[in-house]
């Protein structure tokens, strides 16, 4: 027949008989009988515990390679140096593109990197009056060379882009041709709180391709700006 063990419920997991669970009344916990088919009780042989197996290659003891298959190859950490931004962005602020509508606005950029924008907190552009913007739209690019390329001078000297932009300078210099005109009132306008680009570009219709690809070999001089992270967060480096 059967041996017979009794097994009793952990007293730690029941309520001693009597007791109450709130408003309710409890029994005494039942007996429990398991019957087993051997006159003695089961055992469980000695088992060898199972060494763990490591989260991530720093867990492995100094020294000790992982096992095939755990390998994690090293990845280099970011560096702000390894950091790109879209075409628009180089140069900043001087030799940039006009600021991206999308980013002036709070939003995200569709193009990202490849927006032709600058992408990096600008001042707001001055913008002329409607008289003003009359005169400039029906100026011929000698008027326009003659209003503007004195500012361009005096913006030069005044952010420290001389000698580097000399040789543009003295590109836009040659294209003033014959007898000078008189340059364009500017009214209320505030020029030299423009770009350098921003001047450079209005002093003529359209670039011509020699000085457009001056303006471009001065942007690859420079060298691209570079975000560092400090106590306070990020900053920008030109």
């Amino acid at each position: 027949m059967p041996a017979m063990a009794e097994y009793l419920m952990p007293a730690a997991v029941v309520a001693a008989p009597g007791e109450s669970w709130g408003d309710l009344p409890m029994a005494a916990p039942p007996r429990i009988f398991l019957t087993f088919s051997s006159g003695a009780l089961p055992t469980t042989p000695e088992q060898t515990p199972l060494p763990s197996t490591p989260s991530s290659p720093g867990a492995w003891p100094e020294g000790v390679l992982p096992p095939p298959g755990l390998e994690v190859p090293e990845a280099p950490l970011p560096k702000a140096q390894n950091l790109r931004f879209g075409i628009g962005s180089f140069g900043h602020p001087h030799f940039c593109s006009r600021p991206c509508v999308h980013i002036a606005k709070g939003h995200v950029c569709p193009r990202e990197m490849a927006c032709a924008y600058c992408h990096f907190p600008h001042r707001p552009i001055p913008k002329p009056d409607w008289q003003l913007r009359q005169s400039l739209l029906a100026a011929s690019d000698q008027k326009l060379l003659v209003t503007f390329l004195p500012i361009i001078i005096k913006k030069a000297a005044k952010e420290g882009l001389i000698p580097r932009v000399d040789g543009l300078i003295e590109l836009l210099k040659a294209e003033v041709r014959g007898a000078q005109c008189e340059p364009i009132p500017m009214g209320t306008l505030r020029p030299m709180r423009m770009s350098f680009m921003h001047l450079v570009e209005s002093s003529m219709r359209r670039l011509p391709p020699h000085i457009r690809a001056e303006v471009n070999r001065l942007k690859l001089e420079l060298p691209p700006p570079v975000l560092t992270h400090g106590g306070a967060g990020p900053s920008l480096v030109l």
